[in-house]
């Protein structure tokens, strides 16, 4: 299939037929990723990222890069009108 490059403003521009926008369930302001492989371009759908679970995220935390407080933060006095 041969596809011409438009003008459109400064850039330019390729229209995707009809018939493969709705093979690849392209839609108006689906994001692409775009990279030049070679000497072509390469359009990609983007991908969601893969969602984590909390045990994963929780997993991942390291205890030992939190610092211990084993007192109160110093200037913690009354700013204004609390009742302490």
């Amino acid at each position: 299939m041969t596809i011409m490059v438009k003008k459109l403003g400064g850039s330019v521009a390729v229209v995707i037929p009809r018939a493969l926008a709705r093979e690849m369930e392209l839609v108006e302001g689906t994001p692409l990723d775009v990279s030049v492989n070679g000497a072509g371009i390469v359009l990609r759908k983007q991908g969601r990222r893969p969602r984590r679970s909390l045990r994963g995220i929780v997993a991942r935390i390291d205890p030992a890069s939190y610092r211990r407080h084993s007192r109160e933060l110093p200037g913690d006095r009354p700013v204004g009108r609390e009742i302490w």
